[in-house]
């Protein structure tokens, strides 16, 4: 039997001990600052007296001056959650993507609760079959339904927040940093016991608010930031009281890919206290130094922006080669490439970048990239760069080679749509057109990041997983991998 896995998302969450406080503008542009981590639905629920109210569509958030008003008058509260989503497997249709937006907003005869929560639960197909028994069908096919249901279920056996949650941490696999906003105006956050996604605090004037990313506070002018730890319940009453607590504790396993790739370059995402962007720049730092040699053959540095474009400078200052803006990134194409619905990414990915020709006719190009995972964007932007007359093209790669899936809420699911699995840097080289590829090291990458090996999830580069479940489905999935074999080409938690 295998398992599936649904989605990742960006989420924000406040709670004012007060009750003349409207928190609709945090909650808002918390969210807004979050809208990178999920571009596909974004909801907010907020709780008015005893009742919650909620907005949900898909897209992005909405922006202009009329629909921001009819939000906030709609969802005035002194407390609220919400949600920016990806759906990164299977449900992808439009179907799917209604019935996932979070938050939401489940009921038992015990508790009426609303959930939202970012990343991805390995082991969903089993935890459905016993919560069934419990309260019959599932609505969707997310698993936000399942972590809501695992809660009331807690709820129903324990009548205790702490008791419940401390069930949840033991029974459900995966990577989550979830929050529950209680009819009673209480917000609990809670993280997967090896804190695999983001996952930060922060206090002022009688406010709390739980984000995946610091620029969430910053942007509310929040004056503290402090992290929720691996396994640990954090409660916020609505008289005030604060409380937190670790109830499971396992082996500390951040995620290092949100380091490359997916966080904003002004979060803080550990307690290093350094920003993403000096991370980035630390990973060119490591590239320049290993590849010196291949990079005094190149004339000038490009990066594919926006995400390396901290990288590129950075390999600027240690290389003295001149760093050109001649890749441009269509802002108004919003989907990031790798996660996009697979028939549109080609047409997403070459709409997405321009290069201008004169800053790369007759010239020796030193394109730094971010990651790359399928390899589509690369090969198009290196066809691009040949097409305005780049004589050579060297790829330099501040994230290691990705050889393996993430079961954790990255859209990497199987071995057979990975560049990396089963081919060499030459080989890597030759698909994507390129003269040749340089990855980051590991040990490189880790000490750019600030943590010890051990607290860093690295399963996309190792192949070692950080759980038992993902282990094993990983484990099982290779044995069969063939790139050239359709198994190759199927999702690991699909029957």
């Amino acid at each position: 039997m295998s398992e599936e896995i649904s989605e990742a998302c960006g989420v924000f969450g406040v709670v004012s001990t007060s009750t003349n406080v409207n928190i609709f503008p945090f909650l808002y542009w918390g969210l807004l600052s979050l809208n990178h981590r999920g571009q596909q639905s974004y909801g907010f629920v907020t709780l008015a007296g005893k009742g919650f109210r909620k907005k949900e569509d898909l897209n992005l958030i909405p922006t202009d001056e009329e629909s921001v008003e009819k939000l906030e008058k709609f969802l005035k509260g002194r407390a609220g959650i919400a949600n920016a989503r990806y759906a990164t497997s299977g449900g992808t249709g439009i179907r799917h993507l209604k019935g996932g937006k979070q938050p939401m907003v489940v009921s038992s005869s015990e508790a009426k609760i609303a959930v939202s929560y970012n990343g991805n639960i390995v082991n969903t197909k089993s935890l459905k079959r016993d919560l069934r028994e419990r309260f019959g069908r599932f609505k969707s096919n997310a698993d936000t339904e399942v972590l809501a249901k695992e809660i009331l279920l807690g709820l129903e056996d324990f009548h205790d927040y702490d008791k419940a949650i401390a069930q949840v941490l033991q029974k459900v696999e995966g990577a989550y940093s979830a929050m529950v906003l209680d009819s009673d105006g209480s917000l609990h956050a809670f993280r997967d016991p090896h804190g695999i996604r983001p996952y930060c605090f922060g206090r002022k004037d009688g406010l709390f608010a739980f984000a995946s990313e610091s620029p969430a506070l910053d942007i509310n002018s929040f004056e503290t930031l402090e992290f929720v730890r691996g396994g640990e319940h954090i409660t916020v009453s609505a008289n005030g009281n604060f409380s937190r607590k670790v109830l499971e504790k396992e082996k500390s396993a951040m995620c290092s890919f949100e380091f490359a790739y997916f966080a904003r370059p002004d979060s803080i995402l550990n307690r290093t206290d350094i920003p993403v962007y000096k991370v980035r720049e630390l990973f060119a730092k490591n590239l320049a130094h290993d590849y010196k040699s291949r990079l005094s053959k190149d004339d000038v540095i490009l990066s594919i922006p926006e995400t390396a474009d901290d990288a590129a400078y950075a390999m600027h200052e240690s290389t003295g080669l001149p760093w050109e803006r001649a890749v441009r990134k269509n802002r108004y194409v919003t989907r990031r490439a790798f996660i996009s619905i697979e028939e549109q990414r080609q047409d997403v990915i070459d709409k997405k970048m321009n290069v201008i020709s004169s800053l790369v006719n007759g010239k020796k190009i030193a394109v730094v990239e971010d990651s790359v995972v399928r390899g589509d964007t690369s090969k198009i932007n290196v066809a691009k760069l040949r097409r305005k007359g780049a004589i050579r093209v060297d790829l330099y790669v501040t994230f290691p080679k990705i050889t393996n899936p993430c079961l954790y809420g990255v859209d990497m699911a199987t071995y057979g749509e990975l560049i990396g699995s089963g081919r060499s840097e030459i080989e890597i080289a030759k698909w994507l057109g390129a003269d040749s590829v340089s990855y980051q090291k590991i040990e490189g990458l880790v000490n750019a990041i600030g943590l010890p090996r051990s607290d860093l999830c690295l399963g996309c580069v190792t192949g070692k997983y950080p759980t038992k479940i993902a282990q094993r489905l990983a484990d099982r999935s290779k044995r069969r991998f063939d790139s050239s074999h359709p198994e190759g080409k199927r999702r690991i938690y699909e029957s």
